[in-house]
This record gives structure tokens, sequence and C-alpha cells, in this order.
């Protein structure tokens, strides 16, 4: 029974990486994406004026 529980909760553990790994890096590209279209943005603008 121990083992079993081992296993259970080493399978747990997986399926919960496997969810929450992918999750983060999705965040993370979502918040870098959010970030350098804002630097984007006041980049475009800078060009512009002196034109």
């Amino acid at each position: 029974m121990k083992a079993l529980k081992i296993v259970a909760v080493a399978l747990g553990a997986t399926l919960a990486a496997l969810i929450v790994i992918p999750l983060l890096v999705l965040a993370g590209l979502f918040i870098w994406l959010k970030l350098t279209e804002e630097a984007d943005d006041e980049a475009l603008e800078l060009e512009q004026e002196p034109a």
C-alpha cells in the first residue's frame, strides 16, 4: 500500500507539473509581449516626432 501511495503522489505531481509549467511559460510570454509592445509603441512615437 505504501508503494501505491508513493506512485499516486508521483503521478499527481507529474500531472500537476505538466499543467503548471506550460501555464507559467505562457504567462511569462504574455507579460513579455505586453512589456515589449509598450516599448515598441514608445519607440515608434520617438521616431515619428523628428520626421
